[in-house]
């Protein structure tokens, strides 16, 4: 007699068990570094892999099929979440818009080309989104209105959890606050092509940039203050920051200024969101002086919006996104069975 229900066949039911067990490789793709290892439910398995992101998308992609080969020697895996900048279309894995930081990434049709390389399933995610999911987990944001998580390094990224969910707009493209406009007097070129965007002033590439016109301005009895004044033209990120430490006076201004700048892309953000908190994530992070950006935050916004406004620094550790990328597939692999 039939029950009118599909009967599925015991060996399906224990792929699916076993696909929820085992471990997934996450991959974050970045300007500068891509960083890879191997993740289950409970988090990292082992440290992460990190190298220098190749130039092109030919020599990114056969990258990450040998770190896949890599960890396939001593793992056997779920499948493949990759994280990248950009806006990625999640269904097909396809990178269909990214900036100068990934230059000729749009276009790429990852998920096409990993999976054909490795054979294992591959979910593509934008970085941001695959942070703000890692996050989602970890603080268990499913009863916050709004939350974004911003991640700050070479460039800046987005990512919106509307009540718990992953918010990505109608084509792909929400969060990508990075490309709020401070500015309209087209002072700072930004990477992706337009001017005065909120990443050429907040990220790292924006922070050098604003040490190194403070340094042509200051006096020349400033610059007998300063260790950076003579080291203008090879002036890095890095070695700003080991000036403050030492309490350098132009080192102290430079990263206050960058503070106001980062304060007046959060602002923007929170008058049209109104989140309960700001997650912020990414490699300059933990430079983040979290009591002044929140001051200068409530300063420039809406005493309504910013009187329960809360600021955090990710847990993560600058791994959030190789974490949420591998998670987001292997949740996508449970819902599937």
């Amino acid at each position: 007699m039939s029950t009118g229900k599909a009967i599925i066949p015991a060996s399906k039911n224990l792929d699916n068990i076993l696909k929820i067990k085992m471990p997934a490789v996450g991959i974050d793709i970045g300007g500068t570094k891509i960083m890879a290892a191997v993740v289950n439910s409970e988090g990292l398995i082992g440290d992460p892999i990190k190298i220098p992101t190749p130039h092109g998308p030919d020599k990114i992609l056969s990258t990450v099929v040998a770190l896949v080969e890599k960890f396939k020697e001593e793992h056997v895996l779920a499948g493949i979440g990759i994280a990248t900048a950009g806006i990625v279309n999640i269904d097909t894995g396809t990178i269909i818009g990214a900036t100068g930081n990934l230059p000729g990434w749009t276009g790429t049709p990852v998920k096409q080309f990993i999976e054909s390389k490795t054979l294992l399933p591959v979910h593509v995610e934008n970085d941001a989104n695959a942070v703000a999911y890692a996050e989602a987990h970890l603080k268990k944001f499913q009863d916050k209105a709004s939350v974004v998580i911003l991640t700050i390094g070479t460039g800046i990224g987005g990512g919106i959890l509307i009540n718990g969910q992953l918010f990505r707009g109608q084509h792909y493209g929400a969060g990508h606050c990075g490309h709020i406009k401070l500015s309209l007097d087209n002072k700072r070129l930004c990477p992706c092509g337009l001017f005065d965007c909120f990443e050429a002033y907040g990220s790292g590439t924006g922070l050098l940039i604003t040490a190194k016109e403070m340094l042509a301005n200051i006096s020349a009895d400033q610059s007998s203050l300063s260790a950076l004044a003579n080291n203008s033209h090879s002036l890095t990120n890095e070695a700003i920051f080991e000036a403050l430490a030492n309490q350098d006076l132009i080192a102290i201004q430079i990263i206050n200024t960058w503070h106001r700048h980062l304060a007046a892309g959060m602002s923007s953000i929170a008058h049209v969101l109104n989140p309960d908190c700001f997650v912020l994530s990414g490699g300059l992070a933990k430079f983040i002086d979290l009591d002044l950006l929140l001051e200068l935050v409530r300063d420039i916004t809406l005493p309504a919006i910013a009187e329960n406004l809360k600021i955090y620094k990710s847990e993560f550790d600058n791994t959030a996104g190789l974490i949420g990328a591998a998670q987001l597939l292997l949740d996508k692999l449970a819902k599937a069975g």
